[in-house]
């Protein structure tokens, strides 16, 4: 049966590719990538070079790798690092780590794509980032005599509930594969997919957050020009979210004295969404690409800035946890030691809700944002003991890095 399920796989992915490649032409993600992703357009890789292949999905997985290419690429200076991102904000990401060698769109999932792939590149090993099973990438990657290890994995309970529709299926996908997975609950549904070879090593995005020097908020601030205005931001607001923090905003600067609110969408596309959305309100707003500040609505529509944004907020709501998206990383701002809300859904995150042990505002309902965010105004130096506690257990968890930088070692050498 397994085989027949990879058979039909690559028959069907063979069909539809080609539709696909003139649909998905001018997609953000995809657009001036078409050749590349078909393995068309490769440049060439240095002689005598041992190279491994690191794919991750997006910005979050680009993000977590980012400080073990930097200790791998430290002591192995013959190492060629080749990055493969799906996402164009997470190869933009990737850019700005000096340690990468070649960064490339993740080539489509045809047997023929990934050989042609394995052969160009040779890597020593390849390493996955999370909970990207891609059968070709993987079954190519195995019968070519490569490593295959997945790092930082997880698995929510919705994926690996899929995956054992197909069990005997994913037992061949992962066997002879290595899992170093963030926590015990991933690495049980690992083993139970089929893989063997199994450890728990923790999340490397403990240590892929720094923690800043809260002296900088002030220096940010005045950058900003924002003197001793009170901030509130939303990061990563995903689809469906805006109209409840649009709704929070609107309640808050009734309430809130000379407030500035800033909202960050996950994705750039949403930025128009959101500016239609407040076109008939009476808020002056501004986009922080115009660099005018004197708004009391900035919404963000640059890239890379939400780190240092969170930074000069007094409160922060982060998004993708009002609806059932699984959350984003609380960590962000807990490191700056703000204040930090979110909603009910945060499965993909509960390693993060570890680690704050208790100590950020959870909402129950997306309606009561807005009088969540006040009550911290309210209360802002209570909150912001609890917020140095929640600072306080992030810095009590880090050092996960040389944890994987030894499990790989085997295989680096």
């Amino acid at each position: 049966m397994a085989r027949l399920i990879l058979f039909l796989y690559r028959v069907v992915f063979n069909i539809v590719i080609w539709p696909a490649c003139i649909y998905l032409f001018r997609h953000p993600n995809f657009k001036g990538t078409i050749a590349t992703r078909l393995g068309w357009s490769l440049p060439k890789i240095p002689e005598n070079r041992k190279v491994l292949w690191v794919h991750a999905s997006s910005v979050g997985e680009v993000k977590a790798v980012s400080s073990l290419v930097e200790k791998m690429k430290k002591d192995r200076k013959n190492l060629f690092i080749c990055l493969t991102v799906n996402t164009a904000t997470g190869r933009g990401v990737a850019g700005s780590i000096k340690d990468i060698d070649l960064i490339l769109p993740f080539p489509f999932d045809l047997k023929w794509v990934m050989s042609r792939y394995m052969d160009w590149l040779s890597p020593e090993v390849l390493i996955v980032v999370e909970t990207e099973v891609w059968p070709n990438l993987i079954m190519v990657a195995k019968d070519k005599g490569v490593h295959v290890i997945f790092i930082n994995a997880r698995m929510s309970k919705g994926a690996f509930n899929r995956y054992t529709t197909v069990s005997s299926f994913m037992k061949m996908i992962l066997k002879d594969t290595h899992v170093l997975s963030i926590g015990d609950e991933d690495a049980a549904r690992f083993s139970s997919l089929g893989a063997s070879n199994v450890k728990v090593l923790g999340n490397l995005k403990l240590d892929s957050i720094r923690l800043p020097d809260l002296r900088k908020r002030r220096t940010l601030k005045q950058k900003l020009g924002l003197g001793g205005r009170p901030v509130f931001i939303a990061g990563s607001i995903r689809e469906g979210e805006e109209r409840y923090v649009v709704d929070a905003i609107r309640y808050l600067s009734a309430r809130v004295s000379g407030l500035l609110s800033i909202v960050v969408p996950r994705h750039p596309d949403r930025v128009s969404y959101i500016i239609d959305m407040i076109k008939s309100f009476d808020i002056q707003w501004g986009l922080k690409s115009s660099g005018n500040l004197d708004v009391d609505l900035l919404i963000v529509d640059t890239m890379g800035e939400l780190f240092d944004l969170y930074g000069v907020s007094d409160v922060a709501f982060v998004g993708g946890s009002l609806i059932d998206f699984g959350g984003q990383n609380i960590l962000e701002p807990i490191a700056w030691g703000i204040p930090t809300i979110h909603g009910m859904y945060m499965d993909n995150f509960n390693w993060a809700l570890n680690v704050v042990q208790g100590h950020t505002i959870r909402v129950d309902n997306p309606h009561e944002l807005g009088k969540a965010v006040l009550r911290v105004f309210d209360n802002i130096d209570s909150y912001k003991d609890m917020a140095i506690k929640a600072r306080g257990g992030l810095g009590e968890v880090r050092g996960v890095t040389d944890r994987y930088i030894n499990a790989l070692d085997r295989y680096l050498k």
